[in-house]
């Protein structure tokens, strides 16, 4: 028969019983810290690369571009950064978002090219609500001149946005279209893509931004700037060279590669990438190509078209008649390419039509991505082009 505790070892038992029972609850407490970890882990951010496209129907108008705008516009916070470069600007909806982040207390300032005018030289709607919205956050580039970009000789071109944050947890994003935020975009073939979490290349657009808002005219620009992820981006006008050519060249047909091409506008100026094209489907590559006739530009120059129309190349026009026009620019390459041959799946696109202007006039961007994702996306979006296309070669 045991002892009867005495009162002193009955204080050491509650003692460690209290001892035990606390450190059980500390080995408990920590693990919640975990579990909130993970529910905030689970939390999705959005992807890294997102794209999308317009393929309108005649007489149907297709507004993916405008209303992605207005819906990014939508979802930046009080106190955000927002910067814009836009050609031609005529979409009321989406200048009215611009203005309703203005009132929220998003940072917002737009440049804009000098062509947003009916012939008596007013502003078109769109025009003149930014500049009530805006104030003196609006630039107009030589803003009453015939024309004129920044920084190139002839017209500010580029269609581009910056956000230094969204509220579904976004940093550090950038948008590039082909699109101008105009009616008439709303019945043509248009692409857009939002970059994420890649703070080079914002850093990189932000600084072109400035240049352009700086309006120091510069023909010898000439600048290219790489990014945090797999991106890389031309700002023009460049006075040399032509970095279309170069990234051609770099394409090794012998381990085999494809090339998409959908062009708005091809003139006889260029005809050295033309000329290149015709080299990789000579070298072994598959080579496809889709342009618009266009009477005012001279596109496709007959000097392109000479070339394309040659070997086994894929050629499809947009033709003079057609209901619904081409106006995306972008070029896809998915095969070995660079000095290793290593295989890429690449998409280069932006403002950027394959004219002089465009090399060496214009303020101009080309955005790099080397993704697979984004690349599908494309090579999907290019092949509805090439459905809709006559055949010529």
């Amino acid at each position: 028969m045991s002892k009867p505790l005495r009162p002193h070892q009955l204080t050491i038992l509650l003692v460690t019983t209290l001892l035990l029972f606390v450190s059980a609850c500390g080995d408990e407490g920590p693990a919640t810290t975990p579990n909130q970890d993970n529910k905030n882990d689970e939390t999705e951010l959005p992807p890294a690369f997102e794209a999308h496209f317009t393929q309108p129907e005649p007489g149907e108008d297709d507004d993916t571009i405008s209303q992605t705008v207005i819906d990014l516009l939508d979802m930046t916070p009080e106190g955000a950064t927002v910067r814009a470069a836009m050609y031609t600007f005529s979409r009321e909806p989406v200048a009215e978002a611009f203005g309703d982040a203005v009132e929220r207390g998003v940072d917002v300032e737009m440049v804009l090219g000098n062509l947003s005018t009916h012939y008596d030289g007013s502003d078109w709607t769109a025009v003149e609500l930014l500049r009530d919205l805006l104030g003196d956050r609006l630039y107009i580039c030589r803003d009453g001149e015939d024309e004129g970009g920044c920084i190139g000789e002839r017209i500010q071109h580029n269609k581009f946005i910056t956000f230094s944050e969204l509220e579904d947890g976004s940093e550090h994003v950038v948008v590039q279209t082909s699109a101008n935020l105009t009616h008439a975009q709303l019945q043509e073939i248009d692409n857009l893509v939002v970059l994420r979490y890649d703070t080079a290349l914002y850093d990189a657009y932000r600084s072109y931004w400035k240049d352009l808002r700086a309006a120091q005219p510069d023909p010898e620009y000439n600048r290219v700037e790489v990014g945090d992820n797999s991106t890389r981006v031309y700002f023009f006008p460049h006075s040399n060279g032509d970095p279309i050519v170069d990234n051609l060249q770099k394409v090794d047909c012998e381990s085999g590669a494809d090339v998409y091409l959908a062009m708005a506008f091809f003139t006889n100026a260029r005809r050295d990438v033309a000329s290149e094209l015709r080299a990789l489907d000579e070298q072994g590559c598959s080579v496809h190509a889709v342009l618009r006739q266009d009477q005012h530009t001279g596109s496709p120059g007959a000097q392109v078209e000479s070339d394309l129309r040659r070997g086994n190349i894929d050629f499809a026009l947009f033709t003079y008649d057609a209901p619904i026009n081409l106006h995306s620019k972008y070029l896809l390459v998915d095969g070995a390419f660079g000095p290793d041959s290593e295989h890429q799946s690449i998409v280069w696109t932006g403002s950027h039509n394959y004219t002089l202007s465009a090399l060496r006039y214009n303020d101009e961007t080309i955005l790099e991505i080397r993704d697979r994702d984004l690349f599908e996306d494309f090579l999907d979006d290019w092949q509805q082009i090439r459905d809709r296309a006559q055949t010529v070669n």
